[in-house]
């Protein structure tokens, strides 16, 4: 494909993204309060399927986390948050190795972490 064909192909898909709301960041107290939730509700998720054994659960609502956090913006994302999120690659890392019981209680850790930074949200 030719570098131009190739910017053209590219261009569009850009500004398809955009215009479809794709590229989605909570800015707004309510937006950041739901995607927060949401996190909070998908890290939990990955937790109970951890302790579960269910290995295709545990990726799943981490990598379902993972997603949420990134539409987090501003005050959310702070030191503690990105501490607790590193964990959360950590565990769905281990996920994805099969190590599912290992993974448990740093998922279990990482969704009573994001429960008490949830509370702490004005």
């Amino acid at each position: 494909m030719k570098i131009k064909n190739l910017t053209k192909v590219l261009g569009a898909f850009v500004l398809t993204s955009i215009m479809s709301g794709s590229v989605f960041a909570a800015e707004s107290a309510g937006g950041v309060a739901a995607a927060f939730d949401d996190l909070v509700k998908n890290a939990t998720a990955a937790a109970d399927s951890a302790k579960a054994g269910d290995k295709d659960g545990c990726l799943n609502g981490a990598k379902a986390a993972k997603q949420d956090y990134k539409q987090l913006t501003g005050a959310a994302t702070g030191k503690a948050m990105q501490d607790t999120i590193t964990k959360l690659s950590q565990g769905k890392d281990l996920c994805s190795e099969g190590k599912v019981a290992e993974a448990a209680p740093i998922l279990a850790e990482v969704a009573a972490t994001l429960a008490k930074l949830r509370s702490e949200l004005k």
